[in-house]
């Protein structure tokens, strides 16, 4: 699962690809050479550190769209969400700490 971030003029358009591959989750640009820092993504969640962003599962859940509503597809996303509490990668509020893939 990749949130995608496209650097248009004005506030960035974010975008959720590999919906249902529920074994990563990361962030990555839209434009290779256009790097990401956690700061520039107040938009989608809460910095932690340079190279990740703790951001809401509904969030997510948003980004998939009509996807969500699936019963499989929720049941997987649910899934993924347990397996990073037991590795540690959920904040106190439930938020999960995605890694920003850079840019070139």
């Amino acid at each position: 699962m990749r949130i995608v971030i496209d650097w248009t003029p004005g506030e960035p358009r974010i975008r959720l690809e590999a919906a249902g591959e529920f074994g990563s989750l990361h962030i990555e640009p839209a434009e290779p050479e256009h790097g990401i820092s956690a700061g520039d993504l107040a938009s989608l969640g809460r910095p932690s550190g340079e190279q990740h962003v703790f951001v809401d599962p509904n969030t997510i859940r948003a980004l998939a769209g009509t996807q969500a509503a699936d019963d499989s597809w929720s049941a997987g996303f649910d899934a993924m969400i347990e397996y990073a509490e037991r590795r540690g990668w959920l904040s106190p509020a439930g938020e999960i700490r995605v890694h920003i893939t850079p840019g070139r």
